[in-house]
């Protein structure tokens, strides 16, 4: 076999060096792309009004590591300032942890910008009580489609996987059913079928006591056949993410907590910026 002509006018020391060149600059555009691609920027708040969950602080800082692990960054605050349409400007999405009764630790002038950065396009995701307003924060409780009433002890139960949700990375592999422990909360209604809503996991109430003994529980009832705990919502630009777990550490770290949480974040986040 002979070789092929080198090109005229083309010293071949020269070539190499050329070679060299290109090689270096695809490098350097290689990394130039890499660059362009910024982490999640989450900012979690968790103040609260009403019961305060003991380990908010430890999930406020497993959140922080694992997003530090998955190029998320996490910022944690229970600073109204924080909230300010400037500040918001810097999020993907805000994360409430727990946070009840926002309406009576936030004015209605402080709870405006984020009800207005979600409308432009911001994402919210609720962990666990975030969503117990108690009727306090009235536009907060329309985008999640109701409202807490009552809970359960710490039990297992059995979830149900929405068929439409099967192989989502929310359900983190999970198909059909399985049994998951934690402490699971009931609401004034069902957001099936509600406008944007996608239903992703239920519980099955025949497979734990879905409310707990208490003395101002005597007025709350289960909410039967459908008892969504899991959902995500797209109302006009903005998203909203719901999850039950949340109550404590062990509830989500756990390789479907871990799974489950990282997954809603990226999708509450919206397309990669």
């Amino acid at each position: 076999m002979t070789d092929l002509p080198w090109p005229a006018g083309i010293p071949r020391t020269i070539n190499y060096h050329m070679i060299r060149v290109i090689i270096l600059l695809g490098l350097l555009g290689l990394a130039v792309d890499l660059g362009c691609a910024r982490p999640i920027e989450v900012l979690v708040y968790s103040k609260t009004s009403w019961y305060r969950h003991p380990e908010i602080a430890r999930i406020n800082g497993y959140l922080a590591t694992l997003g530090a692990k998955h190029d998320i960054t996490v910022s944690i605050t229970e600073s109204a300032d924080e909230l300010s349409a400037r500040n918001l400007q810097n999020y993907d999405l805000i994360l409430f942890n727990n946070s009840t009764n926002l309406g009576e630790s936030l004015t209605a002038e402080e709870r405006k910008p984020v009800i207005q950065w979600f409308n432009n396009g911001g994402g919210i995701m609720v962990m666990h009580a975030g969503i117990v307003q108690n009727g306090t924060w009235p536009e907060l409780i329309e985008i999640a489609g109701c409202d807490f009433h009552g809970d359960s002890e710490f039990v297992e139960a059995r979830f149900l996987v929405d068929p439409k949700a099967e192989g989502d990375p929310i359900v983190a592999g999970k198909s059909k059913e399985f049994r998951y422990t934690a402490d699971w909360l009931n609401f004034d209604k069902s957001v099936t079928g509600l406008p944007g809503v996608e239903v992703l996991l239920r519980l099955d109430e025949k497979s734990y006591i879905p409310v707990r003994n208490h003395p101002s529980y005597t007025e709350m009832k289960p909410m039967g056949d459908d008892h969504p705990i899991c959902w995500r919502r797209k109302m006009g630009k903005g998203r909203y993410f719901y999850t039950g777990l949340g109550h404590d550490i062990k509830s989500i770290d756990t390789p479907f907590g871990r799974a489950h949480l990282l997954a809603a974040i990226r999708w509450t986040a919206g397309p990669a910026k």
